[in-house]
Parts: structure tokens; sequence; C-alpha cells
């Protein structure tokens, strides 16, 4: 999830799932902007473009084959306190982390707009709203 996050700050609005091919339930758009999805080179079904902004991806320094800019504006990567490695920011706009009321360590807000979460009918703790 925190993939589809790093790729969407630039769009306020609900985010609506769908399934993609390999049937995973993902944000097919964001504030009325689509999600398109592809194949990167490991394989993994992945954003590719955010209302038309391209998504580019590269290798983290752990490995990890990551969104490194979207539309130009570069993703930063950092450790958290809880010590895993996420995006910190995209195009200067600072991802906020904390804890979501089920207890998962998550992105709260990003370029000041804050992050609602809920629960899909699969039982997913997921982002259901950026804004305000």
């Amino acid at each position: 999830m925190f993939l589809v996050l790093s790729v969407v700050p630039c769009f306020a609005g609900n985010i609506q799932y769908g399934y993609n091919p390999d049937g995973s339930y993902v944000p097919q758009s964001v504030g009325g902007q689509k999600v398109q999805y592809g194949y990167n080179p490991d394989g993994s079904y992945v954003p590719q473009s955010v209302g038309g902004q391209k998504v580019q991806y590269g290798y983290n320094p752990d490995g990890s084959y990551v969104p490194q800019s979207v539309g130009g504006q570069k993703v930063q990567y950092g450790y958290n306190p809880n010590g895993s490695y996420a995006p910190q920011s995209v195009g200067g706009q600072r991802i906020q982390y904390g804890y979501t009321p089920n207890g998962s360590y998550a992105p709260q807000s990003i370029g000041g707009q804050h992050i609602d979460y809920g629960y899909n009918y699969d039982g997913s703790y997921v982002p259901q709203y950026i804004g305000y």
C-alpha cells in the first residue's frame, strides 16, 4: 500500500478500489484520476501512471524496486522510527507516519493532506480518502 500512496500525493479525494489481473484489490482511481498499472522487471503489477503522470522506478539501497519519481517529482526515501524503509516525501511534499487505529504504522498525511483509513469489504484496513 505504501507503494500506491507514494505515487498519489498530488491528488485529493476518494480512493476507488478494484481487482487487478493478479487478483489483488488495489486503488483504481484517486480523486477521479485513473491509476494505470503494468508489470515491472521483477514481474510485480505496479502503478505506471496516475492521472497521466508517469511513474519512474529504480532500486533503493535495500534492493527493492520502487518509485523514484512521479510526473517528474522525486520520491525521497528514509527510515521511519519503527525501522521501516519507506517514502518520506514526493516532490518536496512530506509524508508523515503514525499508527492507525488497527495498530499499523502507515502514512497519516501527504503534503499536509490527511489520509483517512477504513475497512474494505474483505476486512483489510486501507486508505479511503486523501485531503482536507
